[in-house]
């Protein structure tokens, strides 16, 4: 990887014209500047498209219409991508102004890598701090996460804060279309299971953004989730990674104690 490396960033939009301006402002703003940046929107009509006409000359490329779901225009836009790093942030989500440049010289400090992510801050429809349902923090610490951790179901991976080389996305073939819940999720379970190589890194570096229609956020669309899910649990159990039941026990309580302990001690 050279020294100043094309970060491909994708954005999928779709009836988000409250938070587009700032996703977008996110992205153009970093402090990194090599950035080939890519807008698929599937045919707002809520002022979104008006935003994308204001920022156009930011985006390498622009499709607007139909796109057949989230997965499926990630997909396509990734098509398009010269990058030799992939992120993507939703149109309701937003990056912090240093995370790029923190990406490429956390892939430069640990060239092993193939898949690089921190923490996520919380917030609500007007950027304040908030919960997800049912937990009590606004900041999301990650914790570690390798194939054995991954199929114990024991860490999840916030997608904002995280970044991939451009060669995973063509071996694994992008995302799972079928998959409308947890897209990222089942791309990080691919990765694993192709001994992916995931590295954490401290720090905060975007925003995750809790609303009435954020699919993670929110309880709606379980039944969906749970299929997706389970076709998730399927991949693992035809894998060749084998893990006990009290493998995995001891995984949940290790990962448990790892973040309680970055949040009462280290946060690092």
């Amino acid at each position: 990887m050279n020294n100043s490396p094309i970060v491909t960033i994708v954005t999928i939009s779709y009836n988000q014209a409250e938070f587009l301006e700032r996703t977008i402002l996110s992205v153009i703003n970093q402090t990194y500047k090599n950035i080939e940046y890519i807008i698929f929107d599937g045919g707002s009509t809520d002022g979104s498209i008006e935003l994308i006409e204001k920022y156009k000359e930011h985006f390498a490329h622009i499709n607007i219409g139909p796109d057949g779901g989230a997965a499926n225009a990630l997909n396509s836009a990734f098509n398009l991508a010269t990058g030799e790093l992939h992120a993507y942030i939703n149109s309701d989500d937003e990056l912090n102004l240093n995370t790029v440049e923190t990406w490429v010289q956390s892939f430069e400090k640990y060239p092993d890598s193939d898949i690089i992510y921190g923490d996520i801050d919380i917030i609500d429809e007007n950027g304040k701090p908030t919960t997800l349902p049912g937990k009590s923090v606004s900041t999301f610490l990650a914790g570690p996460y390798n194939p054995r951790i991954g199929s114990c179901g024991s860490s999840a991976i916030p997608q904002q804060a995280s970044c991939a080389r451009a060669h995973l996305f063509k071996e694994i073939g992008g995302f799972d279309p079928t998959n409308r819940s947890s897209w990222d999720g089942e791309f990080f379970v691919d990765a694993a299971i192709r001994d992916a190589k995931f590295k954490r890194i401290s720090g905060v570096l975007a925003k995750f953004r809790v609303h009435g229609e954020s699919i993670s956020g929110t309880n709606k669309h379980e039944e969906q989730r749970k299929r997706d899910h389970a076709r998730m649990r399927e991949k693992w159990n035809s894998s060749s990674i084998e893990v006990s039941k009290f493998e995995c026990i001891l995984s949940r309580y290790f990962i448990k104690v790892y973040r309680a302990f970055r949040y009462l001690f280290f946060r690092k």
